[in-house]
């Protein structure tokens, strides 16, 4: 299919936004708008109404926006939550834009905000009359911009997001740079993407000055998860006599490592026993001969994953005589693990909101 070209301006974003909708409605039902219309005595871009087969309406609050960072989204939405509460009526809130990424649609959703683009991603309801709609379209933006960094998911950024998780703000790039031993350059350059995005504010100075790190840890493994990064090569062993003789073993290691996983997220936030140890190692065959583990690829215990940089040992912790790798790096690697390991994330990240003088440095 060829690619269609990017909307001109928000007239025509809208124009092609409807279709998009009403080629998926059910039979029988229709859909109607009115730009820039009136509602609760503010002027919005769209209001658009969708009437079922026997009369009853569904309207829609429409706020668009020919880009959708999440900035922007932001603004954008508190501008439709202000319409809807002067607002007597049972109208929906609705964003459009040439393309919503998945972050962006993540981002909605949790606001109880729905979505349509032009390239077909949607998601709306309404409750009387009882409708829903979703629909997916491109996962990738079809007209990405001229920013330098669109990603997250290669490892000079996963050194400058553990760099802004790991240390409190406020400080400036070379300050952050020197403490995390991460470029100045891939500083900035994460730092301008995730300005753009909500997820950090600037100071003055253009260092950084506040860090909503708990998103940042969900914004970085929500790219990982769209396959920017190949997943981890691990190795399966088995410690016969569980979990607790590889830890004895592990402290007396003379190999680095670091714990990640379930087990790591269980010394701080526990949710439920342990069946799996995850370990970072540099070499899984040397760190199992030392263990003495058995190689056992379906039903092992303990996984060995190949430390993909040796940031995944930078500021570990270490408690009672166990090293464990950073939170924020435990929380990310759960949050895209499989089976309960995205709840034991959640729970993890609870735990450290209100923990921050225990794992943040300079907090």
């Amino acid at each position: 299919m060829e690619r269609s070209s990017q909307p001109r301006n928000e007239q025509e974003l809208v124009t092609r936004c409807v279709e998009q909708l009403v080629r998926r409605l059910p039979e029988g039902w229709s859909a109607s708008c009115r730009r820039e219309a009136s509602v609760g005595g503010l002027v919005v871009d769209l209001l658009l109404e969708i009437v079922s087969p026997d009369g009853k309406t569904a309207a829609f609050v429409v706020d668009a926006k020919r880009s959708a960072l999440p900035k922007q989204v932001n603004n954008g939405v508190a501008q439709l939550k202000r319409c809807l509460e002067s607002e007597d009526g049972t109208a929906e809130p609705l964003f459009a834009s040439g393309y919503v990424s998945p972050w962006t649609r993540t981002l909605l959703q949790a606001q109880d905000v729905g979505w349509v683009d032009t390239t077909g991603n949607i998601r709306l309801s309404a409750k009387s009359p009882g409708l829903f709609i979703e629909a997916s379209g491109a996962q990738r933006d079809p007209w990405p911009d001229d920013r330098p960094l669109k990603s997250l998911g290669g490892r000079g950024a996963a050194r400058a997001i553990r760099a802004l998780i790991d240390f409190a703000p406020p400080y400036g790039v070379r300050e952050l740079a020197n403490m995390s031993g991460t470029s100045p350059a891939t500083l900035s350059r994460v730092i301008e993407m995730l300005d753009g995005e909500g997820v950090l504010t600037r100071s003055a100075q253009r260092g950084v000055a506040s860090v909503d790190w708990a998103a940042l840890i969900r914004r970085w493994s929500a790219d990982l998860l769209a396959g920017e990064r190949a997943q981890f090569e691990s190795s399966t062993f088995l410690e016969p006599r569980g979990i607790d003789a590889v830890i004895e073993k592990a402290r007396r290691s003379q190999l680095r490592y670091s714990i990640t996983g379930s087990y790591a997220a269980s010394r701080f936030a526990p949710v439920a026993p342990t069946r799996q140890i995850a370990i970072y190692v540099d070499d899984p065959t040397a760190f199992a001969a030392e263990l003495d583990l058995r190689p056992l690829p379906d039903r092992g215990n303990v996984r060995l994953v190949n430390a993909y940089d040796p940031l995944v040992f930078d500021r570990v912790i270490i408690d009672e005589g166990v090293t464990i790798a950073a939170l924020g790096q435990v929380a990310v690697d759960l949050l895209g693990g499989p089976g309960r390991e995205p709840v034991e994330g959640e729970a993890l990240i609870e735990w450290m909101e209100g923990s921050e003088d225990v794992w943040r440095r300079g907090s």
